[in-house]
């Protein structure tokens, strides 16, 4: 019974940290007209970690001023500066940061 009860709790505590929990996002991209805006899906993104690592991982690129990940449609939005990167570069690091996101 007592080892029911721990399966039960621990079942419980993983349901609520889950990696399948969406929060709702009011973010909005800002984008000059200079600036240039690359979209790229990445089917594998499912939690706010996950968001967390490629939006981080991407402003460590140069001339990437601003990226959002959509959970929801799984689409990282990346406004950057063409004179200082350009979509390979951005996919590139995309690419790399999917390797540190938790889901997988």
């Amino acid at each position: 019974m007592k080892t029911l009860k721990i399966v039960i709790i621990i079942t419980i505590a993983l349901s609520i940290t889950s990696c399948s929990r969406i929060k709702e996002d009011n973010s909005v991209l800002m984008k000059d007209v200079n600036d240039s805006l690359l979209v790229i899906n990445i089917p594998s993104a499912s939690c706010g970690n996950c968001q967390k690592v490629i939006e981080e991982g991407l402003q460590n690129v140069r001339g990437v001023k601003q990226s959002l990940l959509n959970l929801n449609t799984k689409n990282v939005s990346v406004v950057y500066n063409p004179n200082m990167a350009s979509s390979e570069l951005i996919t590139k690091a995309v690419t790399q940061l999917i390797y540190k996101i938790p889901c997988k």
